[in-house]
């Protein structure tokens, strides 16, 4: 991770490519990983310029494609793979997309998407293809039997202890998801339950835990989990989407947690970035935001932000959704895939690492409070000696400045009123012009208005964009998934 920040075609009026570099919460000591890894990069790039030259006549690559995060550099591996000479192009100074492996207080952590788990097929046979090894959060070390969790209910502590305690606050959670099944008995094929679906697509995950006979506690921690899975406030998520989460490891509790928050890549989700380039040797540009993409039927032409004219046979997007409408497509997108970009998908959240001193229990901590809460899901994510190193799950990064020490121990302490914090850091994904936002999850109403419309490919232009498709939709899994899938398209375009 580097302290340097991508250079964007499109910067937010509200803020400056300057400005974003002095607001961010990454620190200073990542700046050494992040040069490692830019080095890697470019020698991979390197290597395939002199490897290969285009198959298609008339253009200076077979495929180009837009984006380095896990569904681009997929697709990118995949292409250079079936024979084609391909080229990444990334905004950002780094690779790894809405991905990003930082040091932090002595321990490796991710500002960005972190776990993954052999329930999401196409993530686990890369750990499974490269050999990669995976370790558990919290470190191993951890006494499970000293767990505490913790919820905040109208400003008083409740803690859950014993089987008893957890099985009543959390049983509220079958009743919650009852419908799920129906909605994705299959999920990945939203066909198979599509009238259950659309029937309850305008809902908002707000609605449904309104809507039910709960005990307060009961209730904090289900809108509590709803705005920690779609990473918003719940009156913002779709229920229909919120309950995907829950089907897709296999509809309970256990293994939703074991999938969401439990296993990560023991060198960080860089390592398996850096493994596929490897593997593929494309070529790609760091720092190079693209202004347009022109299909003239024959070729693609593709203008960077600089004017560079780059010609392909085919190109792959593999773009955050919220930047899409940035970029000039002639002929022009689907102005629905266009209106969905502007409003935006729902993930708006905060993640939050934060040192706190000394050991706040002796095995794992669970904190739970209201989405009105600023720190309204915190976990513990690693443990030493003498600190604990907290991870936090907000639905509105505008609660308070989390870039205030302060401000967050005095949150914190709502929780634990003896803890110090020492240390904080954060990655503003929302701010940042290259994602604006976290991971995707729709709106209410989503699936009925935009679903039919997004990655659908247009002449030569195909779209692999992790916001999408079904199954692990908007995690590390999703977006590799999206990735194949469109390097597969283009074969079948290219031959």
């Amino acid at each position: 991770m580097e302290k340097k920040l991508p250079v964007t075609g499109k910067v937010p009026a509200s803020i400056d490519r300057r400005g974003f570099m002095r607001r961010t919460g990454v620190g200073a000591g990542a700046m050494a990983l992040g040069s490692a890894i830019g080095s890697t990069q470019a020698q991979a790039g390197s290597a395939g310029e002199v490897r290969r030259k285009a198959e298609a006549k008339g253009v200076d690559y077979d495929v180009i494609v837009l984006g380095g995060g896990f569904a681009g550099i997929t697709a990118a591996r995949d292409c250079c793979k079936n024979g084609y000479r391909t080229l990444v192009l990334e905004a950002r100074d780094r690779l790894g997309g809405r991905t990003h492996t930082s040091d932090f207080a002595g321990h490796q952590v991710e500002l960005g998407g972190t776990w993954i788990h052999w329930s999401q097929p196409f993530v686990w046979s890369e750990v499974q293809r490269y050999k990669l090894e995976v370790v558990e959060t919290p470190d191993a070390h951890v006494d499970p039997a000293g767990a505490v969790t913790v919820v905040l209910v109208d400003g008083r502590r409740e803690y859950l202890k014993t089987p008893e305690q957890l099985g009543t606050v959390f049983g509220a959670f079958n009743q919650y998801f009852a419908e799920a099944g129906g909605m994705w008995e299959r999920p990945y094929d939203a066909s198979h339950g599509w009238k259950a679906i659309t029937g309850s697509d305008r809902l908002c995950a707000q609605d449904v835990i309104g809507g039910m006979k709960l005990t307060r506690t009961q209730q904090v921690v289900l809108e509590c989990y709803a705005a920690g899975l779609a990473h918003c406030p719940p009156e913002r998520a779709s229920q229909v989407d919120v309950n995907r989460w829950w089907s897709l490891p296999g509809g309970n509790l256990p293994a939703l947690r074991d999938a969401a928050g439990r296993y990560r890549f023991k060198h960080g989700t860089v390592s398996l970035i850096n493994k596929m380039v490897a593997d593929g040797k494309p070529e790609i540009r760091l720092g190079t935001p693209v202004r347009s993409v022109e299909d003239r039927g024959g070729h693609v032409v593709v203008t960077t932000a600089t004017g560079e004219r780059l010609s392909a046979a085919g190109v792959i997007v593999a773009l955050p959704m919220n930047v899409l409408p940035g970029v000039q497509f002639s002929p022009p997108l689907d102005e629905k895939v266009v209106a969905a970009g502007r409003e935006r998908h729902a993930g708006v959240g905060i993640k939050l690492l934060t040192k706190v001193k000394g050991r706040l229990a002796a095995g794992r901590v669970t904190a739970l409070a209201s989405p009105t809460h600023p720190l309204s899901l915190t976990s513990t994510y690693a443990m030493a000696d003498d600190h604990t190193i907290l991870v936090t799950f907000g639905p509105d990064p505008k609660r308070i400045d989390y870039r205030d020490k302060a401000a967050v121990q005095q949150a914190l302490r709502d929780f634990f009123p003896d803890a110090v914090v020492e240390q904080v850091e954060f990655y503003p994904w929302t701010e940042d012009p290259c994602s604006l936002g976290t991971w995707a999850n729709y709106r209410p109403g989503w699936f009925g208005k935009y679903y039919a419309h997004f990655q659908q490919d247009r002449g030569r232009v195909i779209f692999g964009q992790g916001d999408h498709g079904e199954g692990w939709r908007g995690f590390i899994d999703g977006a590799i998934g999206a990735g194949s899938r469109a390097a597969v398209r283009v074969r079948a375009l290219l031959g």
